[in-house]
This record gives C-alpha cells, structure tokens and sequence, in this order.
C-alpha cells in the first residue's frame, strides 16, 4: 500500500508540472491547483512522510485531519473545473460563493468531530477504519463527499460523451467515467466497512473487499487524472510538433525572405530576428507566416528576381505548412513561384 501512494503521489506531481506552463500563459489554472492540492494529500498519507509531518504538527494526528480537509478541497476544485467546462459563459459569483460556504461547512464539520473526539490520539488512528461510531461519522463526511461527487461527474460526462465528436475527447470522458466509478466504490467500500467495524469487533476488509478497496484507490486518482488531461497533452504534443515543423521551415526560409526584402524594405512589416532569436522565439508561426506573405508579395511586384528551384520547392513546403494552420484552401499557383 505504501508503494501504491508513492506511486499516486509522484504521478500527480509530474502532472502538475507539465500543466504549469498553460497556467503561467493563464489557461488551465484551476486545473493545476487542483493537481497541487491532489498531490499533496496522496503524499500525506505514506507513513514516511506522515509520521514525520505529524511530528512537526505535535502529533496529535493533525496530519490526518489535514488529509481529509485537503480531499474535500480537491473535491470542491474538480467540481468547479466540470462545471465551469458545462456552462457557456462560465460559473457565476453566486455558484461559486455556494461551492466555497458548502466547502467550508464540511470542513468546519470535520473540525468539530475531529478535535472534538479522543480517538485523534490514539495510535490506530492510521488503520482504515477505528471501531466507533464517532470517528465513523467524522469519515463519513469524506466518504459521502466522495461519492456524491462521483455520481454527479459521471452523469455529466456521460450527458457530453454523446455529444462530442473528436475521439481523444471521447477516450478522456470515458476515462473520468471510469474514475468516478473507482471512486464511488472507494467510498461505499469504505463506508459499509467503517459501519461493520462498529458492529462486529472482529470484522477484517479481506477479500473482494479488499482487492476492490486497494484496486479503487490506485486506479481512480489516475484515471481521473488521464481524463482531465488527455485532450490537453495530446494538443500540447500536436502543437509541439507543429511549432518544430514551423521552427524548422523559418529557420530556411529566412535568408530567402532577407533576400527579396532587402532591395524594397517597404514591403516588409515582420520584425527582424537574430539567430538566436528565430531559435527561441515562442510562436514560429505568425513569423512563418508573416514572411511567407512578403515573399510572395515581392515576387508579384518584381517577378524577375531569381528564385532557385530549391528554393521554390522550400516555398511550396512553407506554402503547405502555414495553410494547414490556417485551415485555408491552396491558392492557384502564380508564374513567379512555378
């Protein structure tokens, strides 16, 4: 188990980092605060990094306490990253303030039950569930969250699955479907099981129960994980390609371009970059483009500059290349660029 929360943590972690530059261009913020706050509750809970934690806190357990109020905060973010991709105009100042109180209140909940109770002291309080009923109901408030979330995530996904078309879409639904079903089985799983350890003194999670209990708690976080950003790492990937290729293309065709605009300055409105810069820069394919444009303009204003087959053949590839950005149909080819 302890292997299985090292893996959980370090796989919400690498998420998190590949998620910071869309949030430094602010995209994608709430969805790497959630990841932070997720992160960092799967790593409270490995005893190596518990117990010591704990220490620093006193240990009376605040650690635990921590760990639950940090899962409703993950909880609340991921309900207002579905909810905010559900609604056009985005979540209104009113359903926002209601997730925060609601937020809050279980929080506060858990406060009260937690301090208020002499179980936080005692050395069992790291076992799944303590026989009574006092810490039951303080779980509970976690386990209900939990799956109430569930149910209402995967009733969302399964209302836009049939309304999107791209497949990627599709696959990251589907998978946020199948984390919530972990995470409603985590939850029942955990409820009944905390109500049984209450009733019966010798009742053991073995079994089914328990492969599903361990099983759930792998495989829920990480399919939620995939499903929030599959469609975000795929465009990434596409968008890197497309930027190398357009990197690649400017890096060609600018002597070119500093060719056929240094006799009619005037023509031209790109910016000239430095090596360093055409290597650098951030967005290849505006300039791509922009150079693409003065090329052909200055060949339609002065036809009779010699231009290699090499080089009218590069034209053709940068032609090609910054159409598919656009999205726009070839143009009939000139006399000057044949």
């Amino acid at each position: 188990m302890q292997t299985i929360l090292f893996t959980l943590s370090a796989v919400f972690w690498i998420a998190a980092a590949f998620c910071i530059p869309s949030a430094i261009r602010g995209q994608r913020r709430p969805l790497l605060l959630f990841l932070i706050v997720f992160a960092l509750t799967m790593t409270l809970m490995p005893q190596p990094v518990y117990r010591p934690v704990d220490a620093l806190l006193g240990n009376g357990n605040v650690t635990y306490f921590i760990f639950h109020a940090l899962t409703i905060v993950a909880v609340a973010l991921l309900d207002v990253i579905v909810q905010e991709a559900k609604a056009p105009n985005g979540l209104t100042r009113a359903r926002k303030r209601a997730t925060v109180l609601v937020t809050g209140a279980i929080i506060i909940a858990q406060a009260v039950l937690f301090f208020g109770s002499d179980w936080r002291v005692t050395d069992d309080i790291s076992a799944s569930f303590i026989p009574r009923w006092d810490f039951t109901a303080y779980a509970a408030t976690t386990w209900i969250a939990l799956g109430i979330f569930a149910v209402s995530l995967a009733l969302a996904c399964l209302s836009d699955i049939r309304q999107q078309r791209r497949t990627v879409t599709r696959i990251s639904l589907a998978m946020m479907i199948f984390g919530c079903v972990g995470v409603l089985t985590y939850a029942v799983v955990s409820l009944v099981s905390a109500v049984l350890a209450v009733l019966y003194a010798d009742f053991l999670l073995v079994g089914w129960g328990r492969i599903a209990y361990t099983l759930s708690l792998l495989i829920a976080p990480i399919a939620l994980v995939v499903g929030l950003g599959l469609t975000a790492a795929v465009d990434a990937v596409a968008s890197g390609v497309k930027n190398a290729r357009d990197r690649r293309l400017l890096w060609r065709i600018t002597p070119l371009w500093s060719r056929l605009i240094a006799d009619s300055p005037e023509l031209s409105l790109e910016r000239r970059l430095t090596a360093m810069q055409l290597l650098l820069t951030r967005k290849p394919g505006p300039h791509l483009y922009r150079r693409h444009v003065e090329i052909r303009d200055s060949l339609l204003l002065r036809p009779g500059q010699p231009v290699s087959p090499a080089e009218r053949l590069l034209m053709a590839h940068v032609e090609r290349q910054t159409l598919a950005r656009t999205g726009a149909k070839p143009a009939a080819p000139t006399a000057t660029l044949v």
